[in-house]
């Protein structure tokens, strides 16, 4: 079983103002123009180091603190306890969530099921965030196969009159509802029914709030410490983006013998614009212009990233672990064809387009508990931060 615990939000007043994109998918100039426009964003809390340098890891948590403290000032009201949705549409296509908060204890016994492994230094920073701070400000995306019972009751509160609705400027809108108290029993009593559920989004978050968890506090505090803020979706309404890896340095004679050698394993095609692939075991290819489309001649059963890794980066370009290694940079599937070949014009840089992962191989990676590549998938819309806020202090 998996618990689903109800809790007492705080939630702006202006949810539109406050709402911001999640800290990791929002560059430092652009949070500085943001906030020089917006200073009720949630990335001032979120992204700190966009209003001013700080001399360290604990001062850049205290100024989170400070910015956090401006706005439960200003803006953020505590809500009644209870279950919380988030729902977002975009265009044709709409994801409703459960909002609450999931058991640590959960997580560190695999039924909270992960597939992806913690970056120290990115950890490190999530926990004196969320220790600075007191709270869980940004939602950790989770996933479940399909509960009809659970869809049930959410369709039916989403009916009623939002607590906010706004569109965001990329034509996705948001809103926010509250489960009727006569509906808690029943919540959790389904939260019994689901053997495990799925982290797709949010690894160093949920990792953050274990180590966390166990830093002390009256019994209050650990009660809420013991939980993290999550939205969880059911996986047949996520909708999941490819994450293309992009090479830099990258001299001409090293795609020449790249080129070469791939050709006993992958037909090479040449072709007059950059390919995005709708197949697995397809990829797209762009340097200085010219653009090459890579198909598998075998069929291959791992994920399209990880034969990218296994069969191109390590042996050509001695990437090992894209996680440490300099050279490679991620780029999100949210990018136009025109947006991704600006990337690597007039310059030398390798751009490698991919398939998008699926839920399901995502769950079966996680049921295996093996590990995906890093930055394997992303998810669109993106959640916003700033709407609910886990206050544990």
């Amino acid at each position: 079983m998996v618990v689903f615990k109800p809790f007492s939000p705080y939630m702006p007043m202006h949810a539109e103002r406050v709402a911001a994109d999640p800290y990791d998918v929002v560059s430092l100039e652009e949070a500085k123009a943001i906030l020089s426009k917006n200073r009720d964003s949630f990335l001032a809390v979120d992204k700190p180091e966009a209003l001013q340098d700080t001399p360290s890891l604990q001062a850049w948590g205290e100024l989170a603190r400070q910015e956090l403290d401006h706005l439960y000032e200003r803006e953020l009201t505590e809500r009644p306890n209870g279950f919380y949705i988030y729902r977002l549409t975009s265009g044709q296509r709409q994801q409703t969530g459960l909002v609450a908060t999931f058991s640590v204890r959960d997580y560190e016994a695999g039924r909270i099921k992960i597939h992806e492994h913690t970056r120290e230094t990115k950890e490190r920073e999530r926990v004196e965030h969320v220790q600075a701070t007191k709270a869980h400000t940004g939602p950790i995306l989770l996933s479940h196969p399909p509960h009809e019972n659970l869809k049930q009751i959410l369709r039916a509160v989403t009916e009623e009159e939002p607590l906010f609705s706004f569109t965001d400027d990329r034509g996705v809108k948001h809103e926010g509802f509250m489960i009727p108290n006569r509906e808690l029993a029943r919540v959790m009593m389904i939260g019994a029914t689901i053997p495990s559920i799925y982290i797709a989004d949010g690894h160093h978050r949920a990792k953050a709030a274990a180590v966390v968890s166990g830093m002390g506090g009256n019994e209050t505090q650990q009660s809420e410490r013991s939980h993290f803020l999550g939205v969880l979706f059911p996986s047949d309404e996520l909708t999941i983006l490819p994450y293309h890896r992009l090479l830099t340095n990258v001299a001409p004679e090293e795609v020449e013998q790249m080129i070469e050698g791939l050709s006993f394993s992958y037909e090479v095609n040449s072709v007059d614009t950059l390919v995005t692939p709708k197949a697995h075991g397809v990829f797209g290819v762009a340097y200085r212009g010219k653009y090459y489309e890579l198909k598998k001649r075998k069929e291959d059963t791992a994920l399209d990233v990880a034969i990218l890794q296994r069969d191109i980066l390590s042996p050509y370009f001695s990437v090992e672990d894209i996680r440490t290694d300099a050279r490679i940079d991620f780029v999100g599937g949210n990018k136009s064809v025109a947006e991704l070949e600006e990337l690597v014009k007039g310059q030398d840089r390798l751009l490698f387009t991919c398939h998008e992962t699926t839920m399901s191989q995502l769950m079966r990676v996680a049921d295996s508990g093996g590990q995906m590549p890093p930055k394997s998938t992303w998810f669109e819309p993106k959640l916003k931060s700033g709407l609910f806020i886990h206050r544990f202090d």
